[in-house]
């Protein structure tokens, strides 16, 4: 394992992928073309890498430039060897998107420290290079943005930083002073400064002003004395806060989220901003809407126009909060322009209160990220969920999954469902109830499956705890159903008529896009 970089992170990796030490791993790096320059992307970076398996999976090479390259390198190794796919050939990698992550932005209940550097190492793992942390709820980012961290905090925020670090991840620690700040008041700059300066003093290099959620127009006589309007305030705040942190080390960058954060593009308010701020601040969009369907290269072009920035993709996937909160999203991310990271600076996914879910979605986002082009949003999702749930139980957890993708991303729901009614219904019409009668049963032997492995105390089966109860009834629902074709009965159908009223009842979004609840009133009858 020569010129292997040792750090926590790749022992971790070796342990947990021990196939790896049977293979002979060399690592050379050199600051050439060959290992910095992405030819699709045309620019330089020092996260290329170039992986050369030999002599049937027994050699490994790694070219790069960087100890960041070289861990990619040696996690795209240990995906091959973990998933079975590894074999001869020279791989050359250099990512899309500059910048690749998550963010922790949602309302709810904040991520244990456990969860978040279980999401990091995950994130990192597969190919992306920033985290931000910004829970709504974490009082010392929104409401006691002046207060200081209490030193044990402090000590858990030092931790994850460390985390990031060892895994090639920029850390962004963002303040939300919005709700209460007076940008006219320097004794409220002068908080925000101390307050950065305490992050900065374990390790912090990279910060976030988020201005979102907040009130349009400003409610401090002083302010509006001397700003007039929002935006000369918050160019102003941004300016100032800019400055400052160049003053205090030229090194670090910030991120600022507006307070109107979609739209097309050119509205007035992020026009003005946008063109009044420094070109080094980098600027978060969420597209046409809070929660877009869609991110266009076209969309991202107009941005640029009128803002004089790169937009930085806030993407509200798989965040499932406020009016989202009955819904799971589990499926893969979609509607991304293959060559938005031509016209994006990078894309950030806002992910669920519920860390373990999460991991599904973020894991095809990190190969939307990586490589667009190549980008297959079914199979990064069926790749997704064996690595969470094991391969031995991916085919039944899907079953359940697969009810699971209705969100902003207006994903086509319960596709496996709907291919078993077509399949049933073509057998019937031709006269094959047997056929019909048996397809069906296979699927609701799946479905028991499913219901077992539901069961049990698993981090990722707790979460899904209250879909979990829908599904119990929905499969109960299949269960009366299969019996009212095989015996039928006044008394079965009544038994639906109930099962189904209960289904309604339970407020969780489960198979709505399927027309689950027409396709049953229609078999037993209205």
């Amino acid at each position: 394992m020569g010129d292997i970089p040792s750090s926590p992170a790749i022992r971790r990796l070796f342990d947990a992928f021990p196939a790896m030490d049977r293979i002979d791993i060399s690592v050379t790096y050199a600051d050439i073309r060959r290992t910095t320059y992405c030819e699709t992307a045309r620019r330089a970076t020092d996260e290329k890498y170039i992986l050369t398996v030999s002599d049937g999976g027994s050699k490994a090479g790694i070219e790069c430039s960087r100890g960041k390259s070289a861990w990619y390198a040696l996690c795209e190794l240990a995906r091959r060897v973990g998933d079975g796919t590894l074999r001869d050939g020279e791989f050359i990698r250099s990512p899309a998107f500059a910048s690749r992550g998550y963010i922790e932005g949602f309302y709810g209940k904040p991520w244990t420290s456990r969860q978040r550097v279980d999401i990091l190492r995950l994130a990192a793992f597969h190919g992306m290079n920033t985290v931000y942390y910004a829970p709504k709820d974490d009082p010392y980012h929104r409401e006691k943005w002046r207060d200081l961290y209490p030193a044990d905090a402090l000590a858990d925020l030092a931790a994850l930083v460390r985390e990031a670090s060892e895994h090639y991840m920029d850390f962004y620690w963002c303040a939300a002073p919005g709700l209460s700040i007076r940008y006219s008041d320097d004794g409220d700059f002068e908080a925000l400064m101390r307050k950065t300066r305490q992050l900065y003093s374990i390790g912090v290099r990279c910060f976030g002003l988020l201005l979102d959620d907040i009130e349009p127009e400003l409610s401090d006589a002083a302010d509006q004395a001397r700003y007039g309007e929002t935006v000369n305030a918050h160019i102003d705040l941004v300016c100032r806060y800019s400055d400052a942190l160049a003053a205090l080390d030229e090194t670090l960058r910030l991120t600022v989220c507006p307070t109107l954060y979609h739209g097309r593009g050119d509205e007035y308010y992020i026009a003005k901003l946008g063109r009044n701020i420094p070109a080094r601040v980098s600027l978060f969009w969420t597209g046409r809407d809070i929660c877009s369907r869609e991110l266009t290269e076209f969309e991202a072009l107009k941005f640029i126009e009128s803002t004089r920035h790169k937009p930085l993709y806030w993407d509200n996937y798989p965040v499932n909060d406020m009016a989202m909160y009955n819904e799971m999203h589990l499926g893969p991310l979609i509607g991304r322009g293959p060559e938005l990271w031509k016209y994006a600076e990078g894309l950030i996914c806002n992910c669920m209160e519920y860390a373990e879910c999460s991991k599904i979605p973020l894991i095809t986002a990190a190969e939307y990220l990586w490589n667009g082009a190549a980008y297959e949003p079914e199979e990064a999702w069926r790749r997704a969920i064996r690595e969470i749930v094991g391969r031995e139980s991916a085919a039944v957890f899907s079953v359940f999954a697969d009810h699971l993708r209705t969100s902003c991303l207006m994903d086509e729901n319960s596709k496996q469902l709907i291919g078993l009614f077509f399949d049933v219904a073509k057998q019937w019409k031709k006269g094959e109830k047997e056929a019909a009668l048996e397809s069906a049963a296979e699927y609701i032997e799946k479905m028991r499956a499913c219901r077992e492995f539901l069961a049990r105390d698993l981090p990722l089966c707790r979460e899904l705890a209250k879909w979990t109860e829908k599904f119990g009834v929905f499969c109960e629902l299949a269960d009366k159903l299969l019996e009212s074709f095989t015996s039928g009965g006044d008394a079965r159908i009544r038994e639906l008529h109930a099962l189904l009223a209960k289904y309604d009842s339970n407020p969780t979004r489960f198979a709505d896009d399927a027309d689950i609840r027409i396709a049953v009133r229609e078999i037993i009858g209205s």
